[in-house]
């Protein structure tokens, strides 16, 4: 089924979820990243990208910076990839009555990727369970 054409909206929700557990301090694509969104056959319009600490210890996370690539290719690494937004995410330590560190990206601008392209994230820090985090992007193809 064709996207609207007039004016265009979003025709499917496209959620991209991923699972960081590694550092990564390069910020040109290269080292660990992880793919989180490839674009629909008609492309993807992207808003925003959370991060959520999802650790599975009760202690402290530490403070770091979260990074988004965009590829157009949709292969990580320097040659692919290119930096399109980065959140400083706090520490926090985590309880049974305290949420852990949470950060959101949102595109100044809609992100709109044509198909075939993809996203990839990384964070600066890894110190061990208390600093994975999961990744959301919030996005639609057309």
């Amino acid at each position: 089924m064709a996207a609207n054409t007039s004016p265009i909206f979003i025709l499917t929700p496209n959620i991209g979820t991923a699972t960081l557990a590694a550092l990564n301090t390069a910020s040109n694509g290269d080292g660990v990243v992880y793919p989180l969104l490839t674009a629909g056959a008609s492309g993807s319009r992207v808003d925003a990208v959370r991060f959520r600490n999802s650790q599975i210890a009760l202690a402290a996370s530490t403070a770091m910076v979260h990074r988004i690539f965009y590829s157009p290719t949709n292969q990580s690494g320097s040659a692919n990839s290119k930096l399109v937004g980065e959140v400083a995410t706090a520490a926090a330590t985590r309880t049974a009555a305290v949420i852990g560190a949470t950060s959101i990206y949102t595109f100044d601008l809609p992100l709109i990727m044509p198909s075939g392209s993809g996203l990839f994230v990384a964070q600066s820090a890894y110190g061990g369970a208390q600093d994975r985090f999961d990744a959301m992007a919030f996005a639609g193809d057309y």
